[in-house]
């Protein structure tokens, strides 16, 4: 049973481009960790302990809620986006996908894209998309949660469309079922945003 979800997850992977199988040999390998859902489905996690020691972080800054609260203030127009599949949108350097392998009863694999486990993956992952919205006004972003907001409904919607030409271009896909538009208000990390300013949910 457990082994037929885990052949189907995979499977889901590999469809979606986001692992590869490996052939031959090969100098990392990483065990498989399965996580059940409530739901009942499973979660594959991979114990990436050994490989984080061999990979150099850039330690790169990721802003905390604060930082980024100030720079919403003021505004009275919010939309709140999710990035669809966070880190599975940044593609790995070929040269970099040898230490993602991971091993399961159905052979050898390895990530083609950015995943959880790798230690150093949220703060490339947010140095990423800070890139993508960096010259764009009354845009911020923690991790794959990107506030758009104006200080009037024109202003948030000159905004809004540039960052949605701006993710076209770059190819990064919303998760339309999270996103949220031209609100009067907005939960972000657990903080009520409005135009009269913070407040707790």
């Amino acid at each position: 049973m457990l082994r037929d979800k885990v052949k189907a997850k995979i499977d889901e992977l590999l469809e979606g481009d986001i692992i590869e199988r490996v052939e031959g040999p090969t100098t990392w390998v990483s065990p498989v960790v399965v996580a059940p859902k409530p739901s009942g489905e499973i979660r594959l996690c991979v114990d990436m302990r050994r490989a984080n020691e061999a990979i150099i972080r850039e330690r790169l800054p990721i802003p905390t809620v604060d930082e980024v609260l100030e720079e919403l203030n003021g505004s009275t127009v919010f939309s709140k986006l999710d990035l669809r599949h966070g880190f599975h949108q940044v593609e790995l350097h070929t040269d970099s996908r040898d230490i993602t392998n991971l091993v399961t009863h159905d052979g050898l694999f390895r990530y083609k894209r950015l995943s959880f486990g790798f230690h150093a993956a949220p703060e490339k992952y947010q140095h990423i998309i800070s890139q993508v919205i960096a010259d764009i006004e009354g845009v911020v972003n923690i991790a794959d949660d990107l506030i758009v907001r104006g200080k009037t409904v024109v202003e948030h919607d000159q905004n809004l469309h540039k960052l949605l030409a701006r993710l076209e271009k770059k190819n990064l896909t919303l998760n339309g079922e999270k996103c949220t538009f031209g609100m009067g208000k907005v939960v972000f990390k657990g903080i009520l945003l409005s135009k009269h300013g913070i407040a707790p949910t």
